[in-house]
């Protein structure tokens, strides 16, 4: 009943589609590009090549980032298919037209979930298998793939304790959309029994994909010239902030810089559009930012660097040794750590890390990455590490043998993936 209702009440809220739409244009939430608009009523953008066409479902930056490998991978062993990849971000559709460009494959906005949009959308593309990636579940989208019978995978299933209470007390609406899935991968056992008992047929578990994403890249000219400009400062990176936790991010900042004058501090915000905002923050409480978009240099009368940039987080992450991961001073779940381990960093994050809480137990097991209760603490690591380098080090040599190790997820992934997708090519 509920799913009826669902699927009823996005039939006859179309007027509202636009109106919220243009809003969420407004607050940068949505493209601004004419072209590319359309995609989110089912229209394609750009031309549908005459091959099978291998689509990929993520919701966002993380998940879109974790299939790279997968792609790779696909386009090697089957070079005469094409890859579609959807996304609901802005911030995903940037940085999935930088890493899927010169591939064959090609990004487009998911859309809006109408049945007569998703609809347009599989009459056009076609595709021979489709893969969500995560927890992305569509019910319009789900149900109208089956329609068209397209075979769905679930890759790098993932219910946190928070869903899986909702979807236990909601069956009958989410087992229509289960049985949808011919296959079923969890990236975790305990992921793999909440999926079983929600209706996914028999999950196996192959590991955390988000796991087997190469290193970030980074511009090693550009690298040499951040370099030269901070010279023997005493710097620490901060990536992946949200609102709310710069203010206490600078709070940290301005304690550890009694102690340590020279200090730099280098923030990354989640949100790059955020720049001037942050920038705002930072100079309200005295000090001096710049925003990297600027071009400003980094003087020694700077205090905070705000690489207000995308696709740059690699460079900072090798510019600095030590690297404190954001969304985790506040209650918004904390984001991946295994990025600034896997390029040599100690790794520091605050206590609210539930969107990667195996990933964080797994580093905590293995005393691989410091956790802060808030900002005075998060100050007072920052100095004994700045005091005690060889520390430092110890936590950054554990943390980067452990991503490593775990990075090796993509062969076991590919290994149960071949066969799955032989049988729909």
């Amino acid at each position: 009943m509920k799913l009826f209702l669902y699927r009823f009440l996005m039939f006859i809220l179309k007027p509202m589609v636009k109106p919220v739409l243009f809003i969420r244009r407004m607050k940068g939430l949505e493209t601004k590009d004419s072209i590319r608009k359309v995609e989110r009523f089912g229209y394609a953008s750009v031309k549908r090549p005459n091959k099978k066409i291998v689509w990929f479902n993520a919701a966002s930056v993380g998940e879109s980032n974790s299939i790279i490998p997968v792609i790779d991978e696909i386009l090697k062993k089957y070079p005469d298919t094409f890859v579609l990849v959807t996304t609901t971000t802005v911030t995903a559709a940037d940085g999935m037209a930088k890493k899927l460009s010169g591939k064959n494959a090609v990004h487009q906005f998911l859309p809006i979930d109408r049945r007569a949009y998703v609809d347009r959308f599989f009459d056009y593309w076609k595709p021979s298998v489709g893969f969500f990636v995560d927890s992305d579940f569509w019910p319009n989208l789900i149900l109208s793939a089956k329609d068209h019978k397209i075979p769905l995978i679930l890759l790098n299933g993932r219910v946190s304790d928070k869903s899986f209470a909702k979807w236990k007390n909601n069956l009958p609406f989410i087992k229509p959309l289960a049985s949808a899935f011919e296959f079923t991968f969890g990236k975790s056992e305990d992921d793999c029994k909440k999926l079983s008992t929600m209706g996914f047929k028999k999950p196996v578990c192959v590991g955390n994909l988000k796991y087997a994403v190469p290193p970030l890249s980074y511009d090693k000219e550009e690298l040499k010239n951040l370099s030269s400009q901070i010279g023997s400062r005493h710097l620490f990176v901060v990536s992946s902030t949200h609102p709310g936790e710069e203010e206490l991010c600078i709070s940290a900042f301005m304690n550890i810089k009694k102690r340590f004058p020279d200090v730099l501090m280098v923030i990354a915000p989640r949100h790059p559009a955020r720049g001037e905002e942050i920038k705002s923050l930072i100079e309200a409480n005295g000090l001096k930012a710049v925003l990297r978009s600027s071009g400003d240099k980094i003087t020694k009368n700077v205090d905070i660097y705000i690489a207000n940039t995308m696709g740059e987080l690699g460079l900072f992450y090798n510019l600095s040794e030590i690297a404190f991961v954001g969304g985790s001073l506040i209650k918004w779940g904390g984001h991946n750590p295994m990025e600034p381990a896997r390029l040599h960093n100690t790794v520091l994050s605050g206590k609210y890390v539930h969107n990667f809480q195996e990933t964080y137990d797994l580093l905590k097991s293995e005393k691989a990455v410091v956790m802060v209760n808030d900002e005075k603490d998060f100050a007072s690591k920052v100095k004994a590490f700045f005091e005690n380098p060889d520390v430092a080090k110890d936590y950054m040599s554990r943390a980067f043998y452990v991503a490593e190790r775990e990075a090796a997820v993509l062969s076991r992934v590919m290994e149960k993936l071949e066969p799955v997708i032989k049988k729909f090519m």
